[in-house]
C-alpha cells in the first residue's frame, strides 16, 4: 500500500508519514546506509524503506508497536528493535548534515540574534527557551529516580529555538526526578550558558546611535529565573504601561518556541499519550523528532507551491500589528498527555545586574528608536 500512495495519492502519504514523496526518498537516501541489513540463506531481511517507514508512522500516529507490527505483518519484537535503529539512525544522519546545528561562534550567534530582530522586533536574542517533561512508562526496576512531582514518570527535554521555528540547541534525557527548580541548573544546556561556553557575544550597541551596551540574551517565561542573559516577563498584573509594553514585546519573541513545541508535537503524535517504552529508548523517540522536525522545517520551502508542506503560512501564530492569530496546529494538537509543561526553573530572586538588563530593554522599547508603532494600542486594546 505504501508504494501505491507513493506513486498515485501524495496527499494521503503527506497525511502518514508528514512529507511528500521525494522528502521521503530524500530521507531514506541519508539513513539507508545505517539500517541496512544483509541478507542471510535464510531470509531476506526487512528493507530500509520499510524501516523508516514504519518508523515514521509510529512517531505520526503514536499508536502502539503492536497495532504498527499488525498493520506491517511484522513481529512485535522485531517492530521494537527496528524502531529503536531507526529512531537512532536518523538523529545521527541528520544531525551529521547540520539539521541540527548548534552555533559555535560569535558571528552564528550574531546572525540568529539579526534574525530574530527582523522577525519578532526583540533585538540582541539569542534564541527562545523552554522544557517539557516526556511522559513514559515506569522504567523497571528505577524506583523513584524519573518519578516527578506531577507522579508521572518522565525524562527532560530543554530546547533553544531560533526565529524560523527550528531547534538550535536541545538537552534531552535528563531524569524527571528532579525538581522543576534544578532542572535548568543541572542540566548540560544550562551548565554551557551560565558558564559562558556557547561563544555568545559580548554587550554591544543596539544601533551606532546607542549609549549603552545590550548583553545577548535568551527570551523565556515566568518559569525561568531573571539573569543578565536570561529576560523573563515582569511579574503581577496592573502593571505600568512601560512594564506592559516589555511583556509585550518579551512574549512576541518568546511565543516562538512555544510554537515549535507544537508543531511537532501536532505533526508527531507519539507525545499524545505516555511513551510505553524503555529509558534509552524513550530518548531516541525524542531525538528522532526533534531531527526530523527541524529536518523538515529546512526542507518545507521546496514544497511550498504544493499541499504538502510541513509548515505553511497559517500553521504558526501569526502576531501583527492587528493581533494575534492563532496557528492551525493548535486545532490539531488535541492531547499532549505525553508533554507536560516544566513548571519553574529558576528562583524569584535575581541579581541587579538583572532587574537593570530587564529596565534597559524596557527603556529602550519604549523609546523612539526602539518602538513598534503598534505596540502601545496592542498592549491597551489587549488590556480593556
Amino acid at each position: 500500500m505504501v508504494r501505491d500512495l507513493r506513486l498515485h495519492d501524495h496527499e494521503y502519504f503527506f497525511s502518514c508519514f508528514r512529507m511528500s514523496p521525494s522528502t521521503f526518498e530524500e530521507l531514506l537516501s541519508f539513513v539507508a546506509p545505517n539500517i541496512k541489513k544483509e541478507s542471510t540463506v535464510m531470509r531476506d531481511p526487512i528493507g530500509p524503506s520499510e524501516r523508516l517507514a514504519l518508523t515514521l508512522r509510529y512517531l505520526v500516529t503514536g499508536d502502539a508497536q503492536r497495532t504498527i507490527a499488525a498493520s506491517y505483518r511484522i513481529s512485535p519484537s522485531s517492530i521494537t528493535r527496528i524502531l529503536s535503529e531507526t529512531c537512532n539512525a536518523l538523529w545521527v544522519s541528520l544531525l551529521n548534515l547540520k539539521f541540527i546545528d548548534p552555533p559555535s561562534t560569535e558571528a552564528q550567534w550574531r546572525e540568529i540574534a539579526a534574525e530574530f530582530e527582523s522577525k519578532w522586533n526583540f533585538p540582541h536574542a539569542l534564541g527562545a527557551i523552554d522544557g517539557k517533561h516526556v511522559v513514559m512508562q515506569a522504567p523497571h526496576n528505577s524506583g523513584s529516580e524519573y518519578f516527578n512531582y506531577k507522579k508521572t514518570h518522565s525524562i527532560v527535554l530543554l530546547a533553544v529555538c531560533n526565529a524560523r521555528y527550528e531547534f538550535l540547541l536541545v538537552d534531552i534525557g535528563d531524569s524527571g526526578r528532579q525538581s522543576d527548580g534544578s532542572v535548568y541548573n543541572n542540566s548540560h544546556l544550562g551548565h554551557a550558558i551560565e558558564h559562558n561556553l556557547l561563544n555568545i557575544p559580548q554587550p554591544e550597541k543596539i544601533n551606532p546611535d546607542s549609549l549603552k551596551l545590550y548583553p545577548f540574551v535568551f527570551v523565556a517565561d515566568d518559569a525561568f529565573g531573571l539573569k543578565p542573559h536570561m529576560m523573563k516577563p515582569y511579574p503581577n498584573q496592573n502593571l505600568p504601561i512601560d512594564q506592559r509594553i516589555f511583556n509585550y514585546r518579551l512574549s512576541r519573541a518568546r511565543r516562538v518556541i512555544e510554537n515549535t513545541f507544537g508543531i511537532a508535537t501536532s505533526r508527531f503524535r507519539v507525545f499524545r499519550r505516555p511513551i510505553i517504552a524503555k529509558t534509552e529508548k524513550v530518548k531516541s523517540i525524542t531525538k528522532a523528532v526533534v531531527a526530523l522536525h527541524n529536518y523538515l522545517m529546512k526542507r518545507r520551502i521546496q514544497n511550498y507551491e504544493n499541499n504538502y508542506n510541513y509548515c505553511p503560512t497559517s500553521y504558526a501564530d501569526r502576531d501583527t500589528r492587528l493581533g494575534l492569530t492563532l496557528g492551525d496546529w493548535r486545532k490539531e494538537h488535541g492531547n499532549t498527555a505525553g508533554l507536560q509543561q516544566i513548571s519553574q526553573m529558576g528562583s524569584n530572586n535575581y541579581s541587579r545586574d538583572a532587574k537593570e538588563v530587564r529596565d534597559d530593554f524596557k527603556t529602550y522599547f519604549c523609546s523612539a528608536e526602539g518602538s513598534l508603532e503598534w505596540q502601545l494600542l496592542r498592549v491597551t486594546r489587549d488590556r480593556a
